[in-house]
């Protein structure tokens, strides 16, 4: 039989209650932290390994908000292409119609009173239409920039040394989107409305003069024209933006998958650790009972040898 009150079994028991204390500091950690990184339990290969992945992950999250403010851009430019194709489409209506001998020339004149309040409305949405300080339907405008770069994520260096980054997107042409009125090609009508009598109006051939399109091979008026340009600008920023909503779409799942990588890594497993906690508590119980009462037996021991003498 092992005497409780031999010191050498003490020192079992004091081992044991260090270790059960540690285990349980541990487990405690944790749970209190959420990782599994320690004093006790450190880790240093998967600590690097996750440091690694939250790196790639705070970049990507700073892509995320790059493509999305990209978008926002392109979103922009593309709601004032919308209202400009509408203006045109009513202009060509007017066109149309005020070339029909059906009507006086009086009321020719009308509908060429709308024409150039129209026409300046293309001119001030052109103009006006900006994302933080950059215009987007105006090349011409001194303040916009001869092309636009989009960041895709962080920067990669080629095998080879070159300086393409395949996370850029170059909009090398931003400078020849011009959709203002006379970009367009339609022509005004200030100076038919400015030498006409408003009582006797603007005859047929004078409302012709501005179906005439500036390329009379290719269109038929200038209004065709005005749509062919603006639909070919237009489809620019469409390409951009489907292509910044699939990178946006890319860095979302790449991002959950890196998280979820790290997660697996770095967190704590709190079903295990609460089970673990539970069972390091007993045995901290459990050892320290055991000290005890192995003090207790030997102070009675010291106590009856005092009696006997």
């Amino acid at each position: 039989m092992v005497n409780v009150g031999d010191k050498g079994f003490g020192l079992t028991l004091e081992r044991y209650l260090r270790k059960a204390q540690e285990a349980n500091q541990d487990a405690l950690e944790k749970l209190s932290s959420g990782t599994v990184f320690t004093k006790q339990d450190p880790r240093p290969s998967e600590h690097a390994i996750a440091d690694s992945l939250e790196f790639r992950i705070r970049g990507l999250t700073a892509a995320k908000r790059q493509v999305s403010d990209a978008s926002s851009m392109l979103e922009t430019a593309e709601s004032a292409f919308n209202e400009v194709n509408n203006i045109v489409l009513r202009m060509k209506e007017i066109g149309v119609a005020a070339t029909n001998t059906t009507i006086t020339d009086r009321d020719r004149r009308y509908l060429f009173v709308e024409y150039q309040a129209l026409r300046d409305e293309i001119d001030r949405i052109a103009t006006t239409t900006t994302y933080n300080g950059i215009p987007l339907l105006n090349g011409n405008d001194p303040n916009a920039p001869e092309s636009l770069i989009f960041r895709l994520g962080e920067p990669v260096i080629s095998e080879d040394g070159g300086a393409d980054d395949p996370n850029t997107l170059a909009f090398a042409g931003f400078k020849n989107v011009v959709v203002t009125a006379a970009g367009l090609g339609l022509g005004s009508a200030r100076d038919i409305l400015g030498g006409s009598d408003p009582f006797e109006g603007v005859d047929l051939s004078t409302a012709a003069e501005l179906l005439v399109p500036e390329d009379g091979t290719k269109f038929a008026t200038s209004f065709d024209e005005a749509l062919a340009r603006l639909t070919d600008q237009r489809s620019l920023f469409g390409a951009l933006q489907a292509r910044m909503q699939r990178a946006l779409d890319f860095v979302d799942v790449y991002a959950e998958n890196l998280a979820a990588a790290k997660s697996n890594i770095a967190d704590t497993d709190f079903a295990a650790e609460a089970s673990n906690y539970a069972r390091t508590k007993i045995l901290l119980n459990a050892a320290t009972s055991m000290l005890a009462q192995g003090n207790v037996t030997a102070s009675l021991t010291a106590n009856l040898l005092n009696i006997l003498n």
